[in-house]
C-alpha cells in the first residue's frame, strides 16, 4: 500500500500547496480525481500504521485469562468488540477525512478567488485603471462548473436546501 500513498502524494495539492514531484508533472484537476487521491492517501496512512494499543490489549487480556481474572468467553468477546472498534474508526476517517481535505482545498482556492475579485472591485472603486486591468486580465476560475462549496455554516447549509426544494418543486410544475 504504500505505493498508494506515494502515488497520491505524487498528485495532489494540499491546501493550494504542491506535494510530491518537481514542476511539470500532471496535476489532478478534477474534484472527482482529487478526492480519489486524497481517499488514497488516506487510505494508505492508516493501513501502514503502527498499532502498539491493541498489542498491549491483547497481552493483558492473556494475562488476566491466564491468571484466572477473566473466562475464555469474556477474552473473545473483549478482543472482538475492540476490533469491530478500531475497525469501525478506521472507516470512519476513511469516508470523512477525504472530503474533508477537498473542502479545505476549496476553501483555499475560493479565498482565492474572493480576493481577486475583491482587489478589481476596489481599483474600480478608487480608479486605478492599471490596477483594475492588471487584476482583470485572468480572473480566476472554479475548477468545475458544477462544484458548490461546502456551506460555511449550518445557516447557509439551510438556505442551501431551501433553494434546492424550492428549485425542486418549480421543476415539477
Amino acid at each position: 500500500m504504500l505505493t498508494g500513498v506515494a502515488d497520491a502524494l505524487a498528485s495532489i495539492q494540499i491546501l493550494g500547496e504542491r506535494i510530491g514531484p518537481a514542476e511539470g508533472t500532471a496535476i489532478m484537476t478534477s474534484r472527482r480525481s482529487r478526492e480519489g487521491a486524497y481517499a488514497d492517501l488516506v487510505a494508505g496512512l492508516l493501513d501502514v500504521r503502527n498499532d502498539p494499543a491493541t498489542d498491549r490489549f491483547d497481552a493483558e487480556l492473556a494475562a488476566a485469562e491466564e491468571a484466572g481474572r477473566i473466562d475464555p468467553q469474556t477474552a473473545k468477546v473483549l478482543r472482538w468488540w475492540q476490533r469491530e472498534s478500531l475497525r469501525t474508526f478506521v472507516e470512519h476517517a476513511r469516508v470523512v477525512v477525504p472530503p474533508t481535505l477537498l473542502a479545505l482545498e476549496q476553501s483555499v482556492s475560493g479565498a482565492d478567488r474572493e480576493v481577486e475579485v475583491s482587489a478589481r472591485s476596489w481599483a474600480r472603486a478608487v480608479g486605478d485603471d492599471d490596477a483594475a486591468e492588471r487584476t482583470s486580465a485572468a480572473p480566476p476560475e472554479a475548477d468545475d462548473e458544477d462544484d458548490v462549496p461546502p456551506p460555511a455554516d449550518l445557516s447557509e447549509h439551510r438556505r442551501r436546501l431551501l433553494v434546492a426544494g424550492l428549485t425542486r418543486v418549480r421543476e415539477d410544475l
